[in-house]
């Protein structure tokens, strides 16, 4: 507010005039009345106050974090086709030669939304020390546990270092879909 009412002062200094006087005379002292000193300067501007209204949010209809990744992991590595695919008719090596893309692709849509590493640097048969807070979200101890701290990594885990999901648009009529059906028009 000062620094409004100073360039306001400043600039009617500037025009000069009765105002440009009546500060001279204010800032020189020659006016000891507190009334009329501020009678001599002019009134600050008002604000004026705008009532602002809170601009309302787009709602966007919301997929699951679970779904979005699902139909992620269909779309560019077609895994639930492998995964719901009854395999009874089909030779293992049918089987394997299919599964292979399958979790060439999953492994790389894994590695691009998640960067899936590793939770532990040891690889499975080295030794490792447990901590003494071990996390049971971090660690499965499996076996007799009488003081032991140190043993065998059977599996070393899986940590994201990430989560780049797809961000998905959709209404909320289709917020369940994972992939949507294809129809021929053409057959």
């Amino acid at each position: 507010m000062r620094i409004g009412l100073a360039f306001q002062l400043f600039f009617k200094a500037l025009a000069g005039g009765k105002t440009a006087d009546d500060l001279q005379a204010v800032l020189q002292g020659k006016v000891s009345d507190s009334k009329t000193a501020a009678a001599s300067l002019p009134a600050p501007e008002p604000k004026v106050v705008t009532e602002s209204k809170p601009v309302p949010k787009p709602v966007t209809p919301i997929q699951s974090e679970a779904i979005t990744l699902l139909a992620t992991l269909q779309r560019e590595a077609r895994l639930i086709d492998l995964v719901q695919e009854p395999l009874e008719q089909y030779p293992d090596a049918q089987v394997g030669a299919a599964a292979r893309d399958v979790l060439r692709d999953t492994r790389k849509v894994l590695e691009r939304v998640c960067g899936i590493k590793p939770l532990l640097p040891e690889t499975e048969g080295n030794k490792v020390d447990l901590p003494t807070d071990a996390s049971p979200m971090r660690w499965k101890i499996t076996g007799s546990a009488s003081g032991n701290k140190r043993g065998v990594v059977v599996h070393p885990g899986w940590q994201a270092t990430h989560c780049q999901l797809p961000q998905w648009n959709g209404n909320a009529a289709d917020a369940l879909v994972i992939a949507p059906a294809e129809v021929d028009l053409n057959a």
